[in-house]
């Protein structure tokens, strides 16, 4: 403000002008009066008409600007000071064992309430927010309530030189409630000065032992090692069924936190986690019948063949001829009672003397159980005739097997079989059930073993005045079942059918023709060339009246009455086949 007498300079809204000390608002007051009656021009005033600026004026400005100047420094230093460097209180350790390290952060409170604690005043806002709750609680605990800390990715399972990031968290708006701003920064850290790691081998106090015979062997290990680790914590992947050469190995089954817990604990781990061993120095069965050297198949043969030729030349008695000794083959068995078994299979043909049973050929497998492989082949038990067949030769039984497939059947499980020279055609049998399942060199057999059976029947029956002539084969027929249903006849019933012209000496009756059928049941196709049939055979038991008299014969005088009875009567339980040269009586 300008004074109006002296023209000094004065601040505004002073009272007194400090240059002449005359009275502001009277002078000020005159002037203004002057001002609306007069009207003063400055238009060519002199440089003498205006007046300096007085020095103590002067100085009194500049004095308060500077005091302004100062004011505004110190409240903007003050304002500055108010934030709090979160990073700052941080603590920071790691210890351990390289590769297994730990490490924590924290923050160091007590220094931060120690800086700050006195310090820290509820600002306007929290004030606000928090109300009647500020005289209860220190604003102090409204930064522990904005800051939840600061926290590592990772804590654990550290190498040294790795780096750790870290993170805050802290809630900004909750920090408005106090008088100081927080500065906070997300960083890493560098792992180090983690001790060097040991290591050991946890498989140097195990032993393993082997025992048992190959390829049955058995593995069981111990372990004598310290209590670091457990013997449960091994395992091993086979410990039975094992032969020379096979390889087994023993696991150390720990988790990654269990070796960490060994890390930690005693500074070393596991220098590896399995260990692998070679069985060897077991005795070994022999498993595959290409084991066996020539000389010692040489030798079984010869000792079977004795075996055989014993108890055949005294089995069957006088009544029965056999034929020479046939060999058939191998069977070769692992995985059974003993382990192993060989077969070598002869057979012989039974023959009645007095056509008391059909010409049978029998099997006879000679065994030798439990054979090892070394320098020599050696066996436990054998030769030893085996098998067992009811109602072979004269109604009796025998060792040995009309069926050869028998040999094949076996109550273990996971056999392994091996069969050769022949035998191998034997596994699977089946019944006929077609005449051309038959070869005809065995279709042959039954027809001439038939004429046999027809012939005893004539010489036993037949009264000396009885004449038979001109017999002939006359065809066959054949019943089968397709589902191979055992009937009460049998699954399937064969019948070679002989004619011939029966006379009576003294003429009682006139020359008739009669068939004969002969009958076999259970024909079995035991491979593509051999076949069995049923022990035993008759002329078909039907009994007919001859011409004038009151004698009979089995057989038939009317070939359309063989067919009814044979055929027709039985066609709800077989299924046939007739030859052609029957058809003339039906088919």
């Amino acid at each position: 403000m300008q004074c109006k007498k002296c023209g000094a300079m004065n601040i505004d809204g002073a009272k007194v002008c400090e240059s002449c000390g005359v009275t502001m608002e009277d002078v000020n007051m005159k002037q203004n009066q002057n001002d609306t009656g007069t009207k003063i021009s400055n238009t060519g005033s002199t440089p003498g008409s205006q007046k300096k600026l007085p020095k103590n004026l002067i100085f009194g400005i500049a004095g308060a600007m500077a005091a302004f100047l100062i004011i505004l420094i110190a409240v903007l230093a003050m304002n500055s000071s108010k934030v709090i460097d979160l990073n700052k209180y941080i603590t920071f350790e790691s210890s351990g064992y390289d590769g297994y390290g730990q490490a924590s952060l924290t923050i160091d409170w007590q220094s931060l309430e120690k800086d700050y604690g006195k310090k820290i005043k509820y600002s306007s806002k929290g004030k606000k927010e928090y109300g009647v709750l500020t005289y209860a609680f220190e604003p102090v605990y409204v930064l522990h309530d904005a800051v939840s800390g600061v926290e590592l990715e990772k804590t654990e399972k550290l190498s040294n030189g790795e780096k750790v990031k870290y993170t805050w968290t802290v809630d900004d708006e909750k920090a408005k409630g106090i008088n100081y701003k927080l500065k906070y920064k997300n960083g890493e850290y560098s792992i180090s000065n983690l001790y060097k790691l040991g290591k050991f081998d946890p498989f140097k106090d195990i032993k393993v032992e082997f025992s048992g015979i190959a390829p049955e062997g058995e593995a069981k290990f111990t372990y004598s090692g310290d209590d670091i680790i457990s013997k449960n914590k091994f395992k091993i992947d086979k410990h039975d069924n094992l032969k020379n050469d096979d390889v087994v190995t023993i696991s150390l089954d720990l988790d990654e936190d269990e070796i960490s817990f060994l890390a930690t604990r005693y500074g070393r781990v596991p220098e590896k986690m399995s260990e692998s061993y070679t069985v060897s120095g077991l005795e070994t069965y022999v498993t595959k019948y290409s084991e066996f050297p020539e000389d010692f198949i040489k030798e079984a043969n010869g000792k079977a063949t004795e075996a055989i030729k014993e108890y055949t030349d005294s089995a069957y008695g006088e009544g029965t001829t056999l034929s020479d000794l046939k060999y058939e083959g191998y069977l070769f068995k692992t995985n059974v009672d003993g382990y192993n078994v060989l077969y070598i299979i002869y057979s012989r043909v039974l023959t009645s003397v007095e056509h008391k049973y059909v010409t049978t050929k029998m099997y006879y497998p000679v065994a030798f159980r439990t054979l090892m492989l070394s320098d020599k082949i050696s066996y436990k038990t054998g030769p030893e005739l085996v098998g067992k067949s009811y109602g072979v030769g004269d109604n009796s039984d025998t060792k040995g097997y009309k069926f050869p497939s028998e040999l094949y059947v076996s109550n273990y499980k996971n056999i392994v079989t091996e069969a050769g020279d022949g035998f191998e055609k034997f596994k699977e049998q089946s019944y006929v059930h077609k005449l051309e399942d038959m070869t005809d060199e065995y279709r042959k057999a039954l027809q001439d073993e038939a004429r046999v059976t027809l012939d005893a029947y004539i010489a036993k029956d037949y009264k000396p005045n009885m004449q038979v002539s001109d017999i002939e084969f006359a065809g066959e027929y054949l019943q089968y079942t397709s589902d191979d249903k055992r009937q009460f006849n049998g699954t399937n019933i064969y019948f070679v059918v002989f004619k011939a012209n029966l006379s009576d000496a003294n003429g009682k009756f006139p020359t008739t023709t009669i068939y004969y059928p002969i009958e076999y049941t259970y024909i079995m196709k035991l491979s593509d060339n051999d076949f069995t049939a049923a022990n035993n055979t008759s002329v078909f038991l039907n009994y007919t009246t001859l011409p004038n008299t009151y004698d009979t014969t089995r057989g038939f005088i009317d070939g359309n009455e063989m067919y009814n009875k044979i055929i027709s009567n039985r066609t709800k339980l077989y299924e046939y086949q007739v030859s052609d040269s029957l058809k003339q009586f039906g088919e």
